[in-house]
């Protein structure tokens, strides 16, 4: 269902961006680079492919709590319960985004989507591919309460397509809203490396929950946002994105001399070291002053190549979303696969 809604969204995405690439242009804003752009709507493209398979035992999880274990059973029909479960969604979200921020482990799932040096409306479509399907279960209480899975499904794909339009440096502030729901200028402040600006404003629509937990900062002209991450990924590969930091992660749990760190530094605050691994291998402190975009030089030809490989896979994949249901399973995997290897060969001219 939601593959379906976000196949038939696509072709509006892309309209929304050649509109604000061409504002960008027109006025010489600078908001987007081809490598980069290409990078971040790759991403979106293997994080959708991998969700068609990976979510299945969590939808098939929550179907049964619901049908198994929940208290009471809400009418898809009813209009509060559509209201009621958003709300309640969106609180769970915001808690689901900041845990991403703050463990070790989950800062992997969602930091493909930080990874970009640009902020305009790719950026959106750059996810990560295991971030909604290690925290699933944090949405099965809204099962044990009695919202359908078709319920659950809308509302959760809803809250995402509400973010796209916030990740665009061509709005200003919204009177009336700002501090209340999520805006460009609020979702500015979370995308920034500023030392005022970062972990803050974790919210999908609302804002008030921020403000409630005292992660909200209002964006200050004064200080201009800096988009990226503070440990540069300095590449465009969009299979390596998703697999970055557990590396690293990876790394530090063979290094340590430790065994109860091993398993620790998975869990503890994002950016935590054990001690030994840190003195013997430390990592270059970030400097905002000295801060580069990783935007290597390549031939036209490249670029040229780069645009049309991801079109082949941009054209196919909507295709691919809104027919998933009549494709043999393991035809549908191949297919996933290639289009993956697609868009890894048009990143990598790039770099």
């Amino acid at each position: 269902m939601t593959e379906t809604i976000i196949g038939i969204s696509v072709p509006f995405f892309m309209l929304f961006i050649l509109i604000e690439a061409a504002y960008s242009y027109w006025k010489k804003k600078g908001f987007y680079r081809l490598n980069d752009s290409i990078s971040s709507l790759s991403c979106g493209l293997v994080t959708i492919l991998v969700e068609i398979f990976s979510k299945i035992p969590m939808i098939l999880a929550y179907v049964w709590l619901f049908e198994h274990v929940a208290i009471t059973e809400f009418s898809m029909d009813s209009v509060w319960a559509w209201i009621g479960f958003f709300i309640v969604g969106d609180f769970i979200y915001y808690w689901g985004h900041r845990w991403c921020h703050e463990i070790n482990f989950l800062w992997n799932t969602h930091l493909p989507h930080h990874q970009s040096e640009e902020y305009n409306l790719t950026t959106a479509l750059r996810q990560g591919a295991f971030q909604d399907t290690l925290l699933y279960p944090i949405y099965f209480p809204m099962a044990l309460m009695g919202c359908p899975i078709e319920m659950f499904l809308v509302l959760r794909v809803s809250n995402k397509l509400y973010q796209f339009w916030i990740h665009t440096r061509a709005i200003d502030k919204v009177p009336l809203i700002e501090g209340v729901l999520n805006t460009p200028s609020a979702h500015r402040v979370h995308h920034a490396v500023n030392d005022s600006y970062v972990d803050r404003n974790y919210g999908g629509t609302f804002m008030i929950f921020d403000k409630w937990f005292g992660t909200w900062v209002e964006e200050d002209k004064t200080n201009p946002a800096v988009y990226g991450v503070r440990k540069p990924y300095a590449s465009f590969n969009p299979i390596r994105a998703h697999t970055d930091w557990w590396i690293r992660l990876a790394k530090d749990a063979y290094h340590t001399q430790s065994w109860k760190d091993k398993i620790k530094l998975w869990f503890m605050p994002t950016g935590w070291r054990p001690q030994d691994v840190a003195q013997k291998y430390p990592w270059q402190k970030f400097n905002l002053a000295t801060f580069e975009k990783f935007d290597p030089k390549v031939s036209n030809k490249n670029k040229g190549l780069s645009l049309i490989l991801y079109a082949v896979a941009a054209l196919a994949f909507p295709l691919v979303l809104m027919n998933k249901a009549q494709i043999e399973l393991s035809l549908l995997a191949l297919i996933a696969v290639v289009l993956i290897l697609i868009t890894y060969a048009a990143n990598r001219l790039n770099y």
